[in-house]
């Protein structure tokens, strides 16, 4: 006995530009929430070492450095930033993205 299965076609998939730029925007939004979360325990650790805040969640370990934090913060707001730059990219059309023919032949930047 043979059996066949017989699938139905499934959606194309297309190359067209920001099909993705939604998903990179939320992603960015909330990467930033991550980054002031990590500012902040960067923050309450210093706080921690001038004896003005109360004692850290992390007592010890590679988590118990305010460098540690600050520097999360700035990894992934830059992460956050690159995110919603593309985005960004993603959503303006092509005439906006490549550089504009002058009429003796050569290339300027578009202004914006």
């Amino acid at each position: 006995m043979v059996v066949k299965l017989r699938f139905g076609r499934g959606p194309a998939v297309s190359r067209r530009r920001g099909k993705n730029s939604r998903m990179a925007t939320l992603a960015a939004s909330l990467l930033t929430l991550v980054s002031i979360s990590c500012a902040s325990l960067g923050m309450w650790r210093i706080g921690t070492d001038l004896e003005w805040a109360g004692d850290f969640v992390f007592h010890n370990g590679f988590l118990s450095h305010w460098q540690v934090w600050m520097g999360a913060a700035v990894a992934v707001q830059y992460a956050s930033w690159r995110l919603a730059r593309y985005a960004k990219q993603a959503r303006l059309p092509e005439a906006e993205t490549k550089p504009a023919e002058q009429d003796n032949g050569s290339l300027t930047a578009t202004a914006r």
